[in-house]
């Protein structure tokens, strides 16, 4: 009888552990904790945990986005693309998934699909800046600048306030030769975000292709001190200082960036142009 009862007393603990309010119950926590650790960019934490709630529940669509997301954050585009696409298909009046995935498309270097994804969200959101940011990305990384430039230009007419607007016009206008033009976009970021480096930088490069070297140097020096050791930065103040004749300090800072970034390109163009004055 005592064996009897000790099994029916497990039998009762399983039942109990496999009923549908307990398993909600630790779908909930587990998304819960999977939440916060995403919300701590503890992203490969955060995958594992959201990986078990979709284990208890295939169906969770805030599962799939959220886990999506840390895979975008870890580098496992084609992963996250997985997600994001089972969130559109599931939900597909969660139009901004959308956003999600021309980010992964982006990524990947699929333009096409991320500009077809963009093309659905301006007709969805046309008055939303982050859309034609988005496009600007898109063009800027395939090199057309022209369009990118449009692009920026028109989220810039739906949010003035927009710095990664402004920062980016910036950088398209120095693309495209217009100095003067990408001056003022530069000092538009400036004055919504003081001192920012990503800002600093480029603009320090326009300088430089005015001629004003003394500005250009001050200039990446402010980006530097609030960036250290950034190897681009280190490049871009190494190029200055071979038009400002200091040689030798240019192959230092050059030499110093590629210890950063062996990968660094311009950096390479820099010291072949720096073999060529000395």
């Amino acid at each position: 009888m005592r064996i009897y009862q000790s099994l029916f007393i497990t039998a009762l603990v399983i039942l109990a552990s496999c009923s549908p309010i307990n398993k909600k119950n630790r779908i909930k926590k587990t998304f819960e904790a999977a939440t916060q650790k995403l919300n701590d960019a503890y992203y490969e934490d955060a995958i594992v945990l959201y990986s078990k709630v979709l284990e208890m529940d295939h169906e969770v669509i805030d599962a799939h986005l959220n886990r999506g997301v840390a895979y975008y954050e870890t580098g496992h585009y084609a992963l996250a693309l997985a997600d994001y696409n089972e969130v559109r298909q599931t939900r597909p009046d969660f139009n901004d998934v959308l956003f999600n995935r021309a980010y992964a498309y982006l990524a990947m270097k699929r333009y096409d699909m991320a500009l077809e994804d963009l093309g659905l969200l301006k007709k969805l959101y046309p008055d939303t800046a982050l859309v034609y940011n988005i496009e600007g990305f898109v063009y800027g990384q395939q090199e057309d600048y022209t369009q990118a430039k449009k692009s920026f230009e028109r989220g810039i007419t739906k949010d003035s306030k927009q710095f990664d607007s402004w920062t980016n016009l910036g950088v398209m206008n120095y693309h495209l030769k217009l100095y003067h033009e990408a001056e003022k976009a530069f000092d538009k970021a400036l004055k919504i975000r003081g001192n920012a480096p990503e800002v600093l930088n480029p603009l320090s490069l326009v300088y430089l292709e005015q001629g004003r070297l003394e500005l250009a140097d001050s200039t990446v020096d402010a980006a530097i001190r609030l960036v250290a050791d950034q190897p681009y930065f280190l490049n871009n103040k190494g190029l200055i200082q071979i038009h400002l004749g200091n040689y030798a300090l240019a192959d230092s800072l050059i030499n110093r960036s590629l210890a950063l970034d062996s990968s660094n390109q311009m950096a390479k163009e820099n010291l072949e142009l720096l073999k060529s004055k000395y």
